[in-house]
């Protein structure tokens, strides 16, 4: 195994969780802490989330919300047992259970309709598109899979009537997003649009749908990430469990 680095995150204050990940490729990034926090949960819960990499969103949703259970998914052999190892040493083995496995092929685990919840980050780049990353962790992670942004929406399937499906993804590929869910039969409700500082234009969308749900949207107030002096805003520190 690749060398680690053993590194801690709080999400809004509710309570610290430890996370290994690769010295070098792949490491969370604010995207997944974005994600995390815009879920909605409610007690007990069932949450898939799809691509877990090391495991951080599912990590501090079970630290967010004590009783929920998460199947955490991840095809790449490394950082599923990365994501083992954090769910054991943060006490959640019995909550989260890890699947190394090919999202498009679930079915061999998990049941149609089983979950209340899922949550994703899908890769953002379409293969042979922009410039490819040298850490191959890291381009996995970026570039499309097989099946493209369909193979991710079709994840609905898994989802109880009326569960929800939360995602982060470029502002850019927001329009075809927004279809492949309504293709999927999931219904936009919610949208916040995720800015690098005032007075630019997003670079992040987060969307909640809802399966079978009605039509009718809400555009919640954007997120700004950094103030006009390249700090971080104030929300931001607060996601982070800084005092400001």
């Amino acid at each position: 195994m690749r060398e680690v680095t053993i590194d801690t995150m709080t999400l809004r204050g509710s309570g610290i969780v430890t996370v290994a990940q690769p010295a070098r490729g792949h490491r969370f990034t604010l995207d997944s802490v974005l994600l995390a926090d815009f879920c909605r949960i409610k007690p007990r819960d069932r949450v898939l989330e799809a691509g877990a990499g090391t495991g951080i969103v599912s990590l501090l949703l079970a630290s967010r919300y004590p009783h929920t259970i998460i199947t955490a998914i991840e095809l790449d052999q490394e950082a599923a047992d990365l994501c083992r190892w954090n769910s054991h040493v943060n006490g959640f083995s019995e909550r989260i259970l890890v699947l190394q496995q090919d999202i498009r092929t679930i079915g061999s685990r998990s049941r149609l309709g089983q979950f209340d919840i899922i949550a994703a980050n899908p890769p953002y780049l379409r293969t042979g598109s922009g410039r490819p990353s040298p850490s191959p962790g890291r381009r996995k992670a970026r570039q499309d899979t097989p099946g493209g942004l369909s193979a991710w929406t079709g994840l609905g399937k898994y989802l109880k009537n009326r569960g929800r499906f939360f995602l982060i993804f470029a502002s850019s590929g927001a329009a075809e997003l927004l279809t492949e869910l309504r293709a999927s039969e999931l219904e936009p409700k919610r949208v916040r649009w995720v800015h690098p500082a005032r007075g630019r234009g997003a670079s992040l969308v987060l969307i909640e749908a809802v399966k079978g749900g009605g039509t009718g949207l809400e555009v919640v107030p954007p997120l700004v990430v950094h103030d006009q002096n390249g700090g971080y805003t104030q929300e931001i520190n607060e996601l982070y469990g800084m005092q400001t």
